[in-house]
């Protein structure tokens, strides 16, 4: 093994912290930032290459991922001892983590992608916050949607906010990205029937029947769904609200029409 680290300012932990910050560093490597026993686990069971784990014995016993650092070992994962000041240079958590990895990025070109045509599909136009992007990750991995696309996406779906907060599930789930235009020529070549949301919609959602291959979209967390998707779909629902709010969280108006979805 090699020696522990003991300077934050090693080169090394300097590399951790470009790949926190850094979106353009994340896309020269490849690689991008995985802290939590959790978020390594679920990454590499869902196939991801982890390139090297760093971890610090103090912090891994004191939030109680040993077993999560043997299994990581068992599954042959370069690691690299660091003291908890260095741990806490690179961790992206407040407080540190004892466990930090690097993993590969992956394609998410819509070439390819290939969700299962019988469940939802769930469709993010410009979606700009990391930490709704993995809270919706999580919600469709929970409802068991076929798979999520992003479209035109203003977030990095490799941030270290998505990582967290959906729980290392973006590792699992089909996901695809591309131009509002080449999502459209996707949606047509697969048959799916999109059915768009919008607080200004006629119609109640409760009052349609939603479509077995269904693409269920989104308008980002500002705008909403802009001319682009007002010129070409036809099918639009509202999510029925009796409070004065004129809108809900974006992660909330997913869950709500998943359900309605799978409860019809």
């Amino acid at each position: 093994m090699n020696p522990v680290i003991m300077s934050p300012g090693n080169p090394r932990i300097k590399e951790l912290v470009k790949l926190r910050e850094s979106p353009r560093r994340r896309r020269e490597t490849k690689s991008f930032l995985v802290e939590g026993a959790e978020e390594l686990l679920a990454l590499a069971k869902a196939g991801r290459k982890l390139r090297e784990v760093y971890f610090c014995p103090s912090m891994v016993e004191r939030k109680g991922e040993n077993e999560a650092l043997e299994e990581l070992r068992n599954l042959g994962v370069s690691m690299q001892e660091t003291a908890d000041a260095v741990q806490a240079k690179a961790a992206y958590r407040s407080g540190g983590s004892g466990l930090i990895g690097v993993a590969e990025t992956w394609s998410l070109s819509l070439n390819g992608f290939s969700p299962d045509p019988s469940g939802p599909l769930v469709i993010l136009d410009e979606v700009e916050k990391p930490g709704n992007l993995g809270a919706i990750i999580r919600s469709i991995e929970a409802f068991g949607a076929a798979g999520l696309i992003l479209c035109d996406h203003a977030v990095d779906f490799f941030n270290p906010n998505v990582v967290r907060s959906s729980r290392g599930l973006m590792a699992k789930g089909q996901v695809g990205a591309g131009s509002k235009e080449e999502t459209w020529e996707w949606i047509k070549g697969a048959g799916r029937e999109v059915v768009a949301t919008s607080a200004k919609a006629t119609e109640d959602l409760r009052a349609q029947s939603l479509p077995a291959a269904a693409a269920l979209l989104f308008g980002s967390e500002r705008e909403g769904l802009g001319s682009f998707w007002r010129e070409r779909v036809g099918k639009w629902a509202r999510i029925p609200m009796r409070g004065t709010a004129s809108s809900l969280n974006l992660n909330v108006s997913v869950s709500c029409m998943l359900y309605e979805y799978f409860r019809s």
